[in-house]
């Protein structure tokens, strides 16, 4: 029973933050964080233009409340909107800004590497982008443009490293983008930090100094 019940929480969850990203597309949308709490189930979104989200006098926050409660089965949903301090290192919005690149009419090539480095500029400890599809051919391949370092398994790659997916709709087909992201507060297990300020005292030898006579004894 407790694993039926994990499942339905993650497919309620993937199925809710469907549904807020695509409501929430054009006001630049970099994720979301869902907590229940006694009093009811606490949503925080994360935007680019929360005024885009909340509404004239909160009227579209309102309205998704409601769809959330009475579609999605949400008890007593709370909706609160956060702006994404920097864009650039944010991988889904990232993402969501290459898609419309090439949506536009850009290449992949030039999309990936504007993108690339952008996110240098922001001092980025890692990154990874991959677009995927049909992207210069008949034939679906994939490019990766990569910058610092990025981890792929363990605690670094769970904790560490956030992911953002986007697609975009090309007369060719459905182009995917994937980027990852190492976040810039994170610290790896093998970093090694040297403390400079830790101060040397110099401590006089206070043992006195044993004289030898010529005899080999020891003089007091």
């Amino acid at each position: 029973m407790k694993e039926k019940k994990f499942v339905s929480d993650n497919i309620k969850k993937l199925l809710v933050t469907e549904y807020l990203r695509s409501e929430n597309d054009n006001a630049g949308f970099g994720g979301m964080e869902m907590k229940r709490t006694p009093f009811g189930t606490n949503i925080t979104l994360h935007v680019n233009r929360p005024g885009l989200v909340i509404g004239r006098h909160g009227v579209k926050i309102k309205e998704m409340t409601e769809i959330l409660e009475k579609k999605y089965g949400l008890e007593s949903p709370q909706i609160e909107v956060k702006e994404v301090e920097n864009p650039d290192l944010n991988p889904q919005i990232i993402s969501k800004k290459i898609a419309l690149s090439l949506e536009k009419g850009w290449n992949y090539r030039k999309a990936g590497n504007t993108t690339l480095r952008r996110i240098m500029d922001q001092h980025a400890r890692g990154v990874l982008i991959r677009i995927g599809g049909k992207i210069s051919g008949e034939r679906a391949r994939t490019q990766k443009f990569m910058f610092g370092e990025i981890k792929y398994s363990g605690e670094p790659a769970r904790s560490g490293v956030e992911g953002g997916f986007s697609t975009a709709m090309l007369k060719t087909g459905v182009i995917g983008i994937y980027v990852k992201l190492l976040r810039t507060d994170y610290e790896l297990p093998d970093e090694i930090h040297i403390n400079s300020d830790v101060r040397v005292v110099n401590t006089e030898n206070t043992k006195e100094k044993e004289e030898v006579d010529d005899n080999g004894g020891v003089k007091n």
